[in-house]
């Protein structure tokens, strides 16, 4: 239902121009949970709000076609109709995102009449408090008077939640929704988030930097690096551990496990580097790869058969 197709999008700055994104192609089902992994300033974000055509310059789409239900969507006005409407979004920070100065239930309300212009406030009121208690906030109709501040961080990420479900979207955009949050509550989150998934044939587009968690919640998964798909893989894959790019593996090894004896952490050697024309033809991870050949900083490797790379595991 949701096809994007070689997206671009770099940094038009005079002082330090680079890609956010290069070349960027997946596609999302319909009822599908679609994981987006990779480390802070892989662009994950980036592509969240150029699907919604949130971007603003000097940060530009530069190539690529974003298609809904089959229809490209190619100017503002063709976003502003399927924002909120079609696609929603949750955003990185729940406290942040809500207006500390109003009540939860007059923002949802503000967002339900602003979709539905022939719907009286009461009715919008109402709609309001049935959309907490969907996402399992107790005691609702009190609740709609709560302000942000009153609030815990789950509770403040089921109102986001909600107000991103107010206008019955297609899809939803989870831009690492369990940030910041208790294991417990996390657990929460990624539970009411696959309930709606089941019950209302959402589409999701879940963002993370955990492989974790994608293992618990998505279908299928992109691992990001630097602006680039490095990895597809199906939730077996990932269950099961069966990495082909060393990107993913080392992610993968990042994460400790219950007996873990290890002294300290692992580690990926090296930052994250700005993607740019220095990349054309080079591979975008070789700097930090321990299986990088001559090859790798020659030539840049396809994507093909589900991943990029010219030394799988």
């Amino acid at each position: 239902m949701l096809s994007i197709n070689n997206l671009s999008v770099e940094l038009k700055s005079p002082d330090n121009p680079f890609i956010i994104l290069r070349n960027v192609s997946l596609g999302l089902k319909r009822g599908e949970i679609l994981g987006i992994a990779g480390e802070s300033g892989s662009g994950k974000t980036i592509l969240a709000k150029t699907i919604l055509n949130l971007i603003r310059k000097p940060v530009v789409k530069t190539a690529g076609s974003i298609i809904l239900d089959g229809q490209e969507l190619k100017n503002e006005k063709d976003f502003a109709a399927i924002r909120g409407s079609k696609v929603s979004m949750i955003f990185q920070n729940p406290t942040g995102s809500i207006n500390p100065v109003f009540t939860v239930g007059a923002q949802i309300t503000e967002a339900i009449l602003a979709h539905n212009t022939g719907m009286k406030k009461k009715e919008a009121w109402e709609k309001a408090v049935s959309l907490l208690a969907e996402v399992e906030i107790p005691h609702p109709a009190e609740r709609m008077n709560s302000y942000p501040h009153q609030l815990s961080g789950g509770m403040n990420q089921r109102v986001m939640i909600a107000m991103a479900l107010s206008c019955d979207p297609e899809v939803l955009i989870a831009d690492e929704p369990t940030t910041a949050l208790d294991v417990t509550v996390q657990q929460q989150i990624l539970l009411l988030i696959k309930k709606l998934n089941r019950e209302k044939n959402l589409s999701v587009i879940f963002i993370t930097h955990d492989l974790g968690l994608l293992a618990r919640i998505a279908d299928e998964s992109c691992i990001m690096y630097a602006g680039e798909i490095m990895e597809r893989l199906s939730a077996d894959n990932l269950k099961n551990e069966s990495m082909r790019h060393p990107y993913t593996r080392a992610l993968k090894d990042c994460i400790p496990s219950i007996g873990d004896k290890r002294q300290y952490l692992n580690t990926i050697k090296g930052t994250i580097t700005f993607n740019g024309s220095s990349f054309n033809s080079k591979c975008v991870f070789a700097d930090r790869c321990e299986r990088k050949t001559e090859r790798c900083v020659r030539e840049k490797p396809e994507f093909k058969d589900g991943f990029s790379c010219f030394n799988p595991f």
